[in-house]
């Protein structure tokens, strides 16, 4: 058997695909795969580029020739800016009557809608739903948007200028007339025909040269022009002007108190003149403000003024209330006063109101005064005092503190919060109080008269009692019960203002008494005091001080003491309706107790303190007779030398002693003590013969 074989040429031979080879089902999925592919991927495509640019203008799109494309709100907007930077500040250039004139587009504030110009980019191609905006984002590709800019001038700053360069380029420029000042006289100045640049058409040229960069020079385009003002007009306004100026006007104010005459000289002056270029020309005046402050400069102090808060005056004797308003600070203003004039000088009084500017702003107005109410006299109290005691010191100063305090409606006053802590410092004195049961002296004492004065004006003012505490012994200056004591921090006095209507305390003063007022309005309510019978008497104790300065067989009464007793007050508070309302307060006051100050070795209970011992007088004592006593005392005798006497009578004798007689010392001390030595004098000296004869001699001889 033999076999054949076939040669193939690899470089020509083909074999199928292994595509070929697949089962069909398989091919036709890959078919519908590719086909799928090519759909999705561009959809991948746009959905990724959306995503990605969600911030961003969309590609080919510019404003003015400033790509936008692709920047995000912010750089687009900068762009934007830079370009209306490049508007505004490159000139542009004119020509009137082949006179060229240079003019810089920031004099005519030239400006453009930055940030209208970025939102309408931002919104190029964002067609809602996703196939529109699938299709319109294909577009970016090829198609390119450009938005137009829209520039804007303004109109009346370049009239002016226009007005500049018809002056300087017109030989006889049309003209308007006017009002001429002079010599304090207001004088005609009648209109007239000539050349003029067509306002209308040079607003558009002007437009149009200067929103765009591309520039070149634009002829401005003239005519023959009539005035719209006729000499009557003229005339008029000559007269307008001379009703200005005729007579001195003068300004003035009652609050503040401030008047100003303007002279004619100084009216001519400031006065100034313009014609207004509108459809139909105007002739206006206004006055100079330069020139009104430099004629008000001198009396600028009087104008300007602090602003003034609404006051409230009480009448605490009259018991009124009145609200002086508030005034707002004043401060200069010569266009107001500038009106003024305008206002005021054609007529016939030639004067008016002076004009403030708005200064500051009172703390306290006259609505912040208003809103506290219809106040009237509600309730007051007045206790009596010796006049020149330290505590009366301290009960004025604590009166001038709370005097005109306002406490509004719903709100607590706290006395201790208001005037804070009693201090040398703010000028209060050492005065009695009661500190642990006994009386005391401490800076700011004795102000509890004045916290009594003040809860007796809050119990007949019907006003709701929050805290406070009456004294622990009865003083028979202050009504039983009703009565206060206060001290830092703590006992407090507290009420609360349970009215609509706020509460302006008044505070009255004089040597010998002091007087607490509110004023408000409680409703028309009155307090009545019923007082009960006292309960529950106690005797005052009696309390031993140990004193070293008391001898042991001494005694000191530092306080007398007296008893204690219970009672309670009613306030029966009656409204005008009839209604009735019963509050009772209950104290149970202490026994002030009997104070006897005692060495300590007198105390109760002190058995184991020893007393002192008194020294004996020694003088003229033996020693032997001095050392008994002094060791009967429990004492110890020290000799502690001797001293001459001339006096023979004292030898031996006790002539000094220490301690002295009479002293108190603790037991065992030593007592020394000096006794006397007599040292008998000299004899006399022995007498000389004829001594003192031989004097005599000599003496007379002399």
């Amino acid at each position: 058997m033999s076999c054949r074989h076939r040669a193939v040429n690899s470089a020509t031979a083909s074999f199928p695909s292994p595509f070929f080879f697949m089962n069909q089902n398989i091919r036709r999925w890959i078919l519908i795969g590719g086909a799928a592919a090519l759909v999705l991927l561009p959809l991948l495509f746009y959905a990724y580029d959306s995503i990605r640019g969600s911030g961003e203008v969309t590609r080919n799109v510019s404003a003015a020739g400033v790509e936008l494309g692709g920047l995000g709100e912010e750089d687009a907007l900068a762009a934007m800016r830079d370009y209306e930077a490049a508007l505004a500040t490159t000139p542009s250039f004119f020509t009137v009557n082949g006179v060229e004139f240079e003019l810089d587009p920031r004099r005519i504030d030239l400006d453009i809608d930055e940030q209208a110009i970025v939102d309408d980019a931002m919104a190029q191609r964002r067609d809602r739903g996703f196939f529109a905006g699938f299709f319109g984002w294909f577009g970016t590709f090829g198609d390119q948007i450009e938005l137009e800019v829209q520039v804007t001038i303004d109109n009346d700053q370049l009239d002016v200028i226009l007005d500049q360069w018809e002056q300087a380029a017109i030989d006889l420029p049309a003209y308007e007339g006017g009002v001429i000042i002079s010599d304090a006289r207001a004088l005609p100045d009648y209109p007239r025909p000539g050349e003029g640049i067509d306002t209308d058409t040079a607003h558009a040229d002007v437009l149009a040269n200067v929103e765009t960069l591309d520039r070149s020079v634009v002829a401005l385009e003239t005519s023959q022009i009539e005035p719209t003002l006729t000499d009557d007009d003229i005339d008029e306004a000559t007269a307008v002007a001379s009703s200005l100026i005729d007579a001195p006007v003068t300004l003035s104010s009652d609050d503040p108190e401030f008047s100003v005459t303007f002279t004619r000289e100084q009216l001519a002056d400031a006065l100034m003149t313009d014609v207004l270029n509108q459809v139909r020309p105007e002739i206006v005046f206004e006055f100079d403000e330069q020139q009104i402050l430099t004629i008000l400069a001198p009396m600028r102090p009087d104008i300007e003024q602090p602003a003034r808060d609404a006051e409230i005056v009480i009448d605490t004797g009259a018991r009124t209330v009145k609200v002086l308003p508030s005034r707002t600070g004043t401060v200069l203003d010569a266009g107001l006063v500038g009106e003024a004039l305008l206002k005021f000088a054609p007529l016939p009084s030639n004067g008016g109101p002076f004009p403030f500017g708005v200064g500051a702003q009172p703390a306290f107005s006259s609505d912040d005064a208003e809103a506290l109410g219809d106040l009237e006299y509600v309730s007051g109290f007045t206790t009596s005092h010796p006049a020149g005691q330290p505590r009366v010191t301290n009960i004025h100063l604590m009166a001038d503190t709370v005097d005109g305090a306002i406490v509004y409606p719903g709100r607590e006053f706290s006395l201790n919060e208001h005037v804070g802590q009693r201090t040398a410092t703010k000028g209060y004195v050492p005065a009695p109080m009661i500190f642990n049961g006994e009386l005391v002296d401490d800076v700011g004492g004795g102000v509890s008269q004045f916290a009594t004065t003040f809860f007796n004006a809050v119990f007949y003012g019907c006003y709701e009692d929050v805290d406070h505490k009456p004294h622990s012994y009865y003083f028979s200056r202050y009504p039983e019960v009703n009565e206060a004591t206060i001290s830092w921090p703590s006992p407090h006095l507290i009420f609360r203002n349970n009215t609509d209507a706020a509460v302006i305390i008044k505070t009255v003063y004089t040597a010998t008494d002091i007087t607490v007022q509110f004023y408000g309005d409680n409703g028309g309510c009155e307090a009545e005091r019923q007082l009960g019978s006292r309960y529950a008497f106690t005797d005052p104790p009696v309390e031993y001080e140990a004193n070293p300065g008391i001898p042991p067989n001494d005694q000191r009464v530092t306080q007398s003491g007296w008893g204690g007793f219970s009672n309670s007050v009613t306030r029966v508070m009656t409204w005008p309706d009839g209604t009735v309302e019963e509050e009772e307060f209950v104290w149970a006051y202490s026994p002030a107790p009997k104070i006897i100050e005692v060495h300590p070795c007198m105390m109760p209970g002190a058995e184991d303190v020893a007393c002192p011992v008194q020294v004996p007088g020694l003088l003229g004592w033996s020693v032997s007779d001095a050392r008994g006593a002094v060791e009967a005392a429990g004492l110890t005798l020290v000799e502690g030398g001797t001293v001459e006497v001339p006096d023979e009578g004292q030898n031996g004798l006790i002539v000094e002693q220490t301690p002295l007689s009479g002293d108190w010392v603790d037991a065992g001390t030593s007592v020394t003590v000096i006794t006397a030595v007599y040292v008998p004098p000299p004899p006399p000296p022995p007498d000389e013969d004829g001594g003192e004869g031989g004097e005599g001699e000599e003496g007379e001889e002399g």
